[in-house]
């Protein structure tokens, strides 16, 4: 239910503020958007919201300390529609809308919490959403958790002089747009997924990046404004999708 909670709630905090438009554009974003009309070939389910989490982990897990704050501004979930578009050129890719509380309760059924499966939660959800965007394939974007603590977006730092670790953990489901059944699925990854990938590069179990100490936010408020912050999430989120995407969108 954690998993639940997370996926589902807490990561809808920016999903009504993600469909206004922002200031903060990827620069890898292709120059035209493709005219919203027409038949619709992949639907784009974006699930990064505006959610940043900040972890202060203490000796023991019962000692962490959590925080979030609101990035709206940095439009994670519009990235997420142009990488999708990025890997399936010649496609009609539009991006299908949502509201928080429609991501808190739509579509979900009753599940026995011993026995909670994600998957069957995502894809009700993706069920729950077709009518209004009819579409050959839906593409489901959201938050994962990693090897570690960590989980979706934000920054962590260790006890004792630990380490700092910004990450973009993400996972990435395509949906067959008239039976619903999962086609294909994959972690975001910015590198191969090998043992070596695994173990050298990849420490939380999905993208990151060490930071110095000095960089963790006291207070959720520095979170917004910081370039390192917001400029290091995007470009994970970018080469993550960029690499995952085009393998998964093809016939």
């Amino acid at each position: 239910m954690i998993v639940a909670a997370h996926l589902l709630s807490a990561a809808g905090a920016g999903a009504q503020a993600a469909s206004k438009t922002s200031t903060a554009k990827s620069s890898n974003a292709s120059p035209t958007t493709p005219a919203e009309s027409g038949p619709c070939q992949i639907g784009v389910i974006p699930i990064a919201g505006d959610l940043f989490m900040i972890k202060n982990f203490g000796p023991l897990e019962f000692l962490d300390k959590y925080s979030r704050a609101s990035v709206t501004a940095w439009a994670l979930d519009d990235l997420v529609v142009s990488r999708v578009r990025a890997a399936a050129p010649g496609n009609s890719v539009r991006r299908v809308t949502y509201t928080r509380e429609e991501l808190k309760s739509g579509g979900r059924r009753e599940q026995n919490p011993f026995f909670y499966r994600a998957e069957r939660d995502i894809a009700d959800f993706v069920r729950f959403l077709a009518p209004r965007l009819r579409c050959e394939r839906y593409v489901v974007v959201h938050r994962h958790g990693g090897t570690h603590r960590e989980y979706g977006i934000g920054i962590s730092r260790y006890p004792y002089d630990g380490s700092v670790h910004l990450y973009a953990i993400m996972y990435i489901r395509v949906y067959d747009g008239e039976t619903f059944t999962l086609i294909k699925e994959a972690q975001a990854l910015m590198t191969d997924d090998t043992y070596v990938d695994r173990l050298l590069r990849n420490p939380l179990g999905g993208p990151s990046r060490e930071l110095d100490r000095t960089m963790f936010p006291e207070k959720p408020a520095d979170v917004v404004n910081n370039p390192v912050l917001r400029d290091g999430v995007r470009a994970m989120l970018t080469a993550s999708l960029d690499k995952t995407l085009p393998p998964l969108l093809r016939h």
